[in-house]
């Protein structure tokens, strides 16, 4: 059938199965169970696993396409891994668009494009900061998964379903509510709520509800938790999003901007925006800092708006690249973490901004493909990328270090290529991202730094890293070199993309109890080398 508009019917259907935290992520089988097919078989799930681009990428400016030398070498990134999409039952590659976090968990919802329906979520592990793994999927037939959010041991997603294929379901759009086990895992236990319009297109909760807004002549809903009732609704057209702030539900319509309703009964609070969105049912999210509310509008860049007045405070205009086809340059989504703002502008990138009274751009995500959404939670950055599936990155954050050659090191702003020369005695320390280094004195950094291609210490040099060291791309025609001649010391984790070369007379020193290293590439280690310390990794 096609993806159109129905009526408002509601029903709830209810299934008791149960299942353990054992069952769901040791057994090696697939679980089929009211139409949703749950794979936890871990060789299959590590096919999905691609670590082609993964490694240090830098901040670029969005125009040139080149490295920036301005506030970007204080925000360090990490391409950690890359997770292809599934494929249904039939062979059809989904994609990915919404990804609802918790803890250590991102759960990533699927779906596919045109008029058929069919759907999946995953389920992604990222306790592992340089090695996420991908625990569980779950295929759902015949329905297309839009949205998703954890909320109170649960799962609330929103979707489309082919009511062609079920007879309780009149309309489309669907909101459903999925148990979790205790340990986070999917479940085939869940109830679902037949709402009105083509699609419900954004889930958000509080501790007491969720709330659904679904597309074209769809409603704002209010559910109970524990009932999985509706306690009320709003009829607009046109929802794209739904979002909760403290006491007060927010929605964006394509077509009537933004509205603001009480969380208590859904009495409209105040409206405002302008914006239109000439594109009906494409993805669009908000998100907010303080009382700066941010919106991806589109064609139209992004909007940021007070919440309070109502007043649009700033638009952020797309232009496209020489590279890229204008109908590809469209501000899709936005997400904030702390005081940046990550915006996901399709074949123009990532882009992340600094918040202070205006958003100032520090520049674009230099990662491959195209940016049709992103979450930002904690160190990561989740991007759903066109056809593909979902890019994880990290943010290289500075760690707590006991060190005393620590204190006082002043934050680095020397440029993309570091140079220690003979005689020199040289620290930094909080978040660096650079480009090379060459070290050939003592040189010392605390806190986290990112070094995208080459390291050389050279002899009589001596590299003193406390906190975190990411370095190189992964697999390269040409790897990228981690070469030691003088000593590397180590208090923390290293992780080097490329190949690490230990010439005759090197030194590595691992410091403290809880010292790591992970080398992905080729490791070479010539006669008279000294390694000392208790570390875990890569066996030198």
């Amino acid at each position: 059938m096609k993806k159109g508009i129905f009526l408002l019917s509601i029903i709830t259907l209810a299934f008791a199965t149960s299942c353990t935290d054992q069952e769901n992520l040791n057994s090696e089988i697939n679980t089929v169970k009211n139409a949703i097919v749950i794979n936890n078989n871990q060789t299959q799930l590590n096919q999905r696993l691609d670590l082609t681009n993964s490694g240090v990428i830098s901040i670029i400016n969005p125009s040139t396409r080149k490295n920036l030398v301005t506030e970007s070498e204080q925000f360090p990134l990490t391409q950690i891994a890359e997770f292809n999409a599934p494929k249904d039952s039939q062979g059809r590659s989904l994609q990915a668009n919404h990804v609802a976090v918790n803890g250590n968990y991102a759960y990533v919802a699927y779906t596919l494009q045109g008029n058929e329906y069919s759907g999946a979520i995953d389920m992604i592990d990222v306790s592992d900061p340089y090695l996420p793994k991908l625990v569980m999927s779950a295929l759902i037939a015949d329905t297309d998964i839009t949205s998703l959010v954890y909320t109170n041991g649960k799962l609330v997603i929103g979707g489309a379903t082919n009511s062609d294929k079920n007879a309780a379901i009149q309309s489309p759009a669907i909101v459903m509510y999925m148990e979790l086990t205790s340990s986070g895992a999917l479940t085939n236990n869940y109830s679902t709520n037949d709402i009105s319009s083509f699609a419900a297109t954004d889930v958000t909760a509080n501790s007491s509800n969720y709330f659904a807004v679904s597309g074209d002549t769809g409603s704002l809903y209010k559910f109970d938790n524990t009932t999985k009732q509706i306690l009320g609704s709003k009829a607009i057209e046109d929802l794209r999003s739904v979002a909760v702030i403290n006491d007060k539900i927010v929605t964006l319509s394509g077509t009537k901007g933004i509205n603001i309703y009480n969380t208590l009964n859904l009495e409209l609070v105040k409206s405002f925006s302008t914006w239109k969105d000439v594109v009906q049912g494409a993805k669009r999210t908000i998100d907010f800092i303080g009382d700066k509310l941010f919106v991806s509008e589109g064609y139209q860049g992004l909007g940021v708006y007070n919440m309070t007045s109502g007043t649009k405070i700033q638009t952020i205009a797309l232009i496209p690249t020489a590279t890229t086809e204008p109908d590809d340059v469209v501000t899709n989504a936005v997400s904030v973490n702390g005081d940046y703002v990550f915006v996901a502008n399709g074949g123009n990138g990532l882009n992340v901004y600094k918040s202070s009274d205006q958003l100032a751009l520090i520049g674009t995500v230099g990662i491959n493909g195209s940016s049709n959404y992103v979450k930002t939670s904690g160190n990561y950055i989740y991007v759903a990328s066109g056809k593909g599936g979902l890019k994880i990155i990290k943010m290289e954050k500075p760690v707590t270090t006991p060190s005393i050659n620590c204190s006082g090191l002043p934050v680095y702003n020397g440029g993309q290529e570091l140079n220690i020369n003979s005689g020199q005695t040289v620290g930094y320390s909080g978040s660096t991202a650079i480009n090379k280094a060459n070290i050939n004195a003592s040189f010392t950094h605390c806190g986290a730094i990112s070094i995208q291609n080459d390291v050389n210490i050279n002899s009589g040099g001596i590299f003193k890293m406390y906190g975190t060291l990411s370095q190189g791309k992964y697999q390269q025609a040409n790897p990228t070199r981690f070469t030691v001649n003088g000593e590397l010391q180590i208090q923390g984790s290293v992780v080097i993309w490329g190949d690490l070369v230990m010439n005759s007379g090197a030194k590595i020193s691992f410091l403290g109890n809880d010292s790591s290293i992970t080398v992905y590439g080729k490791v070479t280690k010539n006669s008279g080398v000294t390694i000392t310390g208790k570390y875990t990794g890569t066996n030198l």
